[in-house]
């Protein structure tokens, strides 16, 4: 039984396929169209009316009369111009009866059009229940068009109706495309200034007898404009026209066609390998904390976050990822932090873009500062924020393990001042590392700092604090010290000035108060420098 289904399956398939014109098939031209029949046997068609009803099939002995019936496309041809005309060849039965067939054939927006091809009834006799092939290939139609093809006998006899839909090949055709008028729509060449943002264009092989039109378009299910299109006039048709470009988009195509009344288009897309220019269009909401990015040419890809690890490493963020065609991609609430990336993955291959590594300065900060057992981590952030702070133990090459006898912590962070942590541990060797993430959006990256030393001479990195203690409150002193025994001298040096005018003339002048004052000067600064170096 299911045997029996599936050589069924395949015959309906066949013929399926053998009502389907081959792509690449060579087209039949002929010069006139009309009725042909049997060799020997006499036939001619006309116009048909069909409107009468269908009549039992007991008056035809329950005998099938169509047989067989194959449709193809020949191209009509008047010198250089062609055009289509469907090709219905039938093989019918002639019981008695049987004076004919009746063709009709309809598409979409078009009414039926019916012809009946009929036989003497001589020549009815001769052939009486014998087969005979019928032709018929004077249906106008046009490329890409989906016809509908009934075929009755004459008289219409109720079970003796066939109908078949039939699609004509379209203008790709290579045989259309040289010869059918409606078909030929010229050739494009070009050449790109990636310099000055300009594509020349050339027009071949043109339809010589009408104007033609060129402009510059996004290409999608259509192809939308970019701007107004250029009509050259049909005596111009060997001039070059340039136009300018923003940006090579890979769906930035030059589109041609004749200025004629259902004139076929043909594209050609300079840019189309250059799928890197389309994951540019990324934005960030400051306000809303939403990351998003809007395709400027309908693709498909997937969309994910990622933790930038190395020049061409990034690992996924989560199990969130975005599929896109021609619609925005929004991530809500994600952490603006350099190293958090968005990946796209087409078909052929995947591309990294970091919006946020050009950032000057970041929106968080972190330091860490080791000494003896003891760990500081400094957080500065630019937004009230919450994050997750501790130790974790490496456990392979990307992944740290929280450390069990450490529990992390929770710190919220002001924009005004930096938090500080003292993680404590006995835990001082190169696969400890102490993890940071911020816990206030849902989509951010977990820092990591390893490497923590925990002698007492080196340091990953001073704190803040610490560093103000060092070397800010000697810094301090010194300034006020240099600035009180400026102020003595200078009061100093104006006396022994007002003393020097007092004297008389001849004397020698002496200012012995002058030279205290500046040997206190240096002796202050001496002082300061010596200070500053103990520190």
């Amino acid at each position: 039984m299911e045997t029996g289904l599936k050589m069924k399956l395949i015959l309906f398939l066949l013929l399926i396929i053998l009502q389907v014109e081959p792509l690449n098939s060579t087209v039949k031209q002929i010069q006139q169209c009309g009725v042909h029949c049997s060799k020997g046997l006499h036939c001619k068609s006309r116009h048909h009316l069909s409107l009468s009803r269908c009549k039992n099939q007991q008056d035809l002995n329950n005998a099938t009369t169509i047989d067989d019936v194959n449709l193809s496309v020949v191209m009509k041809c008047e010198e250089e111009k062609c055009s289509l005309n469907l090709n219905i060849v039938i093989m019918m039965t002639l019981y008695d009866g049987v004076r004919g067939v009746v063709m009709c054939v309809h598409s979409a927006g078009m009414l039926e059009r019916c012809q009946i091809v009929t036989f003497p009834h001589k020549a009815r006799k001769h052939v009486a229940e014998k087969k005979v092939e019928v032709q018929y290939d004077c249906f106008s139609v046009r490329p890409e068009q989906d016809v509908f093809v009934t075929l009755k006998t004459a008289p219409n006899f109720c079970n003796n109706v066939w109908t078949q839909k039939y699609s004509i090949p379209e203008c790709a055709h290579e045989d259309f495309r040289r010869k059918v008028t409606e078909c030929i729509t010229g050739e494009l060449t070009y050449t790109v200034d990636a310099a000055r943002r300009e594509i020349t264009v050339m027009v071949l092989e043109a339809p010589k007898d009408t104007d033609y039109n060129l402009r510059l378009c996004l290409k999608g299910h259509t192809c939308i404009g970019t701007g107004p299109h250029r009509l050259i006039k049909r005596q111009d048709l060997n001039r070059n026209e340039s136009f300018l470009y923003s940006k090579a988009l890979p769906c930035l195509c030059i589109e041609g066609w004749p200025a004629s009344a259902n004139a076929h288009r043909t594209q050609v897309c300079p840019f189309k390998n250059n799928m890197q220019e389309l994951w540019s269009g990324v934005t960030y909401d400051h306000y809303t904390q939403a990351l998003s990015w809007k395709p400027m040419c309908p693709v498909k890809a997937v969309i994910s976050l990622c933790h930038a690890v190395g020049p061409k490493m990034c690992l996924d963020i989560g199990n969130m990822s975005l599929s896109s065609e021609r619609n925005n991609v929004i991530f809500t609430t994600v952490d603006p932090h350099p190293l958090l990336c968005m990946k796209f993955t087409t078909e052929a291959d995947f591309w990294i873009e970091c919006p946020f590594s050009s950032e000057r300065f970041p929106v968080w900060d972190l330091k860490v500062a080791s000494k003896a057992d003891q760990h500081w981590v400094e957080i500065t952030s630019w937004v009230p924020a919450r994050f997750s702070v501790g130790l974790c133990k490496i456990s392979s090459s990307t992944t740290c393990e929280p450390a069990e006898e450490n529990p992390f912590l929770i710190v919220s962070v002001d924009k005004t001042k930096p938090a500080v942590v003292n993680l404590s541990t006995s835990m001082c060797n190169s696969s400890i590392c102490v993890q940071v993430r911020r816990i206030d959006v849902l989509l951010a990256i977990q820092e990591q700092r390893c490497n923590l030393q925990c002698s007492d001479q080196r340091f990953d990195q001073w704190s803040y604090s610490e560093t103000l203690e060092k070397y800010a409150l000697p810094l301090i002193v010194c300034v006020i010290a240099l600035m009180m025994a400026a102020l003595v001298g200078n009061v100093t040096l104006k006396v022994c000035g007002w003393g020097q005018r007092k004297q008389k003339p001849g004397k020698i002048p002496t200012c012995r108060a002058a030279a205290e004052t500046e040997t206190l000067i240096h002796t202050v600064s001496e002082d300061m420098d010596t200070g500053l170096r103990v520190a």
